[in-house]
């Protein structure tokens, strides 16, 4: 559907509630989400990514976007790293391209590089985006429908994932939403363990190889890992967050109060990656929140660790995942089954 064609409003008690065609992206056709509280871009033939998430009453941009790599469209082929350009991308059936199943995944997956149909969805006080995608190698129908309430500051997106191959298939599934940090930001994750990757060992090469969140021995000192550095310590951080009881993470400007979280079912996404480059890593500052279904990156690793999951032919997986945003944090404890945000610890 062309984003000229597309126009939904609502006005329940003086909150308007819209989806609209966005302005152009760098040539890219978008669709903006928007209520009294946030405004949501998405660029459906650039991967279905979400550009911009925008906090509207302190008008922050919550999303990290690269100012020197633009949006565009990518052949199924390129090397995400070279043209990654920022905002909320996700991966499937892979990270590290390479053979699985007889089949040679493309670097970082299938999603990011397709053009995804969309179409408009509205339910009762909520609008959003319905998008899809048939995956060209993996033969999966992928689904996402963005939903936006009226008069919250929290969406959500319900994922249907469908083997439409004839053979059962392995896979990685990992969001992967880039938030701009400053030192006045904190990352704060439930209680779990952090396993170093030892082939991107970056400013924590020093720590134990596994060691518990938040806390990173690097010989005589301890590394606070909730505290984002400034650009000028060139830090770089990679890890897995394993033995998640519980499914959430989250980041918070403590300059503004402002806090954002991201809430997931730990049965299905059963892990949450961190990757983090304050100037260490092609000078960028940004920070990767990834809740995954396994790991490691390498998928034959994480096949032969038994940690890959597997949908059977025309079998689905489907689940949900919650993002709020909410004002007077310092740090964040949790999120509820309807999108509240908890504050956290003050240690």
């Amino acid at each position: 559907m062309s984003p000229a064609s597309l126009a939904f409003t609502c006005s329940p008690a003086m909150n308007e509630l819209t989806l609209t065609p966005g302005l152009d992206l760098n040539g890219l056709k978008t669709f903006v989400v928007e209520n009294r509280f946030l405004r949501i871009v998405v660029v459906p033939e650039a991967g279905a990514k979400i550009w911009q998430i925008v906090y509207k009453p302190l008008s922050v941009e919550i999303l990290w976007n690269n100012s020197h790599v633009p949006a565009a469209r990518h052949g199924i082929d390129t090397p995400y790293d070279d043209v990654w350009s920022g905002g909320w991308d996700e991966l499937f059936p892979n990270d590290e391209p390479g053979p699985v199943n007889g089949y040679i995944l493309p670097d970082h997956g299938e999603l990011w590089t397709g053009d995804w149909h969309a179409e408009p969805v509205a339910r009762p006080n909520a609008v959003g985006l319905h998008l899809r995608l048939q995956t060209p190698i993996s033969n999966f129908l992928v689904e996402r429908t963005l939903l936006l309430h009226d008069n919250r500051p929290c969406f959500e997106i319900q994922y249907r994932f469908t083997n439409q191959g004839s053979e059962a298939f392995p896979f990685l599934w990992k969001l992967h939403p880039a938030f701009a940090v400053s030192p006045h930001h904190r990352i704060d994750f439930p209680p779990m363990a952090v396993l170093r990757e030892p082939e991107f060992p970056g400013t924590l090469g020093d720590a134990p190889p596994i060691f518990a969140w938040p806390h990173a021995p690097l010989g005589d000192t301890v590394l606070d890992l909730r505290q984002v550095p400034g650009v000028e310590s060139q830090a770089l951080h990679f890890f897995y967050g394993i033995g998640l009881t519980t499914g959430w993470c989250g980041i918070t400007n403590r300059s503004n109060r402002l806090g954002c979280a991201l809430r997931f079912d730990p049965d299905v996404l059963s892990s949450c990656w961190l990757f983090a480059s304050h100037g260490g890593w092609k000078d960028l500052n940004v920070a990767v929140l990834e809740p995954a279904t396994g790991y490691p990156f390498q998928m034959q690793a994480m096949i032969n660790g038994g940690r890959a999951r597997w949908l059977a032919p025309g079998a689905n997986l489907e689940t949900s995942v919650l993002f709020s945003v909410a004002e007077g944090l310092t740090s964040i404890g949790g999120i509820d089954e309807n999108g509240v945000i908890l504050p956290g610890d003050e240690d």
